[in-house]
């Protein structure tokens, strides 16, 4: 179905005037079938520091369980595709994470970097995001995303209160 332009740009206005996006967007990145708006989780940036979470590691966990812990959480929900365990480093591939209409949209996809630092007493974790809706994909971050990774491997790695 084709809206006639008049239409289209009336209700684009609407939405402006209202403050809200066309969009409906629920918890699990759902968008109401036809939105060509990425999810309100994502954040465009440009810098690296607002996309990136640190975690201070526990006292007298070994690399070994620290390297597993951190791909056993990574691999619940996504694919990892490159693990250095000597590095401490673990990147997953990108992901199709917006579902519409009951299928993963490709224009907007996410995928986390995490590495250990500080000789593995601290977990970084960064996560990426690309919304292509033109020539050049809006690049930035999953808050939603970051937060839930981050808090999961807070919970396995972290230092106890």
């Amino acid at each position: 179905m084709r809206l006639p332009p008049l239409l289209l740009a009336c209700a684009l206005t609407a939405c402006a005037s209202s403050g809200k996006t066309a969009a409906a967007v629920s918890e699990r990145g759902t968008v109401t079938p036809g939105s060509g708006f990425a999810p309100a989780t994502f954040v465009r940036t440009t810098a690296d520091a607002p996309a990136m979470r640190s975690i201070d590691v526990r006292d007298g966990l070994s690399r070994q369980t620290a390297m597993r812990s951190l791909t056993d959480v990574l691999s619940q929900r996504y694919v990892v595709d490159v693990v250095d365990p000597r590095a401490g480093f673990a990147m997953t591939t990108w992901h199709a994470s917006l579902m519409r209409e009951g299928v993963p949209d490709p224009r907007y996809r996410t995928r986390f970097v995490a590495r250990f630092v500080n000789d593995w007493r601290a977990l970084q974790v960064r996560s990426e995001a690309r919304f292509a809706r033109g020539e050049e994909p809006d690049v930035g971050y999953d808050s939603a995303q970051l937060d839930s990774v981050a808090n999961e491997l807070r919970t396995k790695l972290g230092k106890k209160p």
